[in-house]
């Protein structure tokens, strides 16, 4: 959503509370300190860099506000951000972003833009982009497990620590976008949460009742193990190697972000 560019062969970062990490090919990734290391190691390269929830503040916009372009929606949303969030949004970059039906706007916090770019710059890297990690973890969920996207409701749950990013799609169309901070990032703070939801009847993470049956999970930074989790909230589709399904790295797994 920032610094867009002519796409060629790229190399896929995720960057979060863990430091950042880019994916070797596999099911691994390397650690690397501070993006302008990893610019110094790779120098022309191309990159595409994920940036954790921890990075990133989301605003969905109604669609039938009167906001024609994205000059319109970003000046709709910027007080907004610094009525919730205090005078330090105001200098926040932000991208606007349009798909199937649905608007709104990123926000770059806690993490500087402008030395990211000089980074780039100064070693001939190619930024292709900055995102939102959640927008490609929502795009290989469905394209690993079709059907949520012919749900009349389904959720995506994407766990980073304590952090809780609730994706919520209605026939393949992004509707809800939430984000929370959980007591714990562990499996019974995710099922107390669940249980007071409004309309949910307090059953397991993955049971066939309406509310659970199409919710699925992704993340990193949790405690218990792939098992313990996966009973409770499965992972989209049929995950390739354990590896995939794991919650408990300090990355999520490389298959939903390289």
């Amino acid at each position: 959503m920032w610094s867009p560019r002519r796409e060629r062969a790229v190399q896929s970062l995720w960057w979060g509370d863990s430091g950042l990490w880019q994916a070797d090919g596999s099911d691994t990734a390397t650690h690397w300190h501070g993006f302008d290391a990893w610019c110094a190691a790779h120098p022309g390269t191309s990159a595409r860099l994920w940036l954790s929830g921890a990075w990133v503040t989301d605003v969905l916009v109604d669609a039938a506000l009167p906001l024609p372009d994205d000059d319109a929606l970003l000046a709709h949303v910027r007080p907004l951000l610094q009525h919730y969030h205090g005078d330090a949004a105001a200098a926040w970059p932000l991208a606007a972003w349009r798909a199937g039906g649905t608007q709104g706007v990123s926000a770059l916090h806690g993490l500087a833009l402008d030395p990211v770019r000089h980074s780039a710059a100064q070693h001939g890297v190619r930024l292709l982009a900055v995102q939102p990690w959640w927008a490609r973890a929502l795009a290989l969920a469905v394209a690993a497990e079709p059907a949520l996207a012919r749900q009349a409701a389904a959720q995506l749950l994407l766990l980073e620590g304590p952090w809780l990013t609730q994706l919520q799609l209605c026939r393949g169309t992004l509707h809800g976008l939430q984000r929370r901070r959980l007591p714990d990032a562990a499996p019974d703070a995710l099922v107390d949460w669940l249980a007071g939801l409004p309309g949910h009847a307090g059953a397991a993470i993955g049971s066939t009742d309406a509310a659970d049956a199409h919710r699925r999970g992704l993340g990193h930074g949790q405690r218990g193990s792939a098992a313990t989790w996966r009973t409770r909230l499965p992972a989209p589709g049929a995950p390739a190697t354990p590896a995939a399904a794991r919650l408990d790295g300090p990355h999520p797994p490389t298959a939903w972000w390289a």
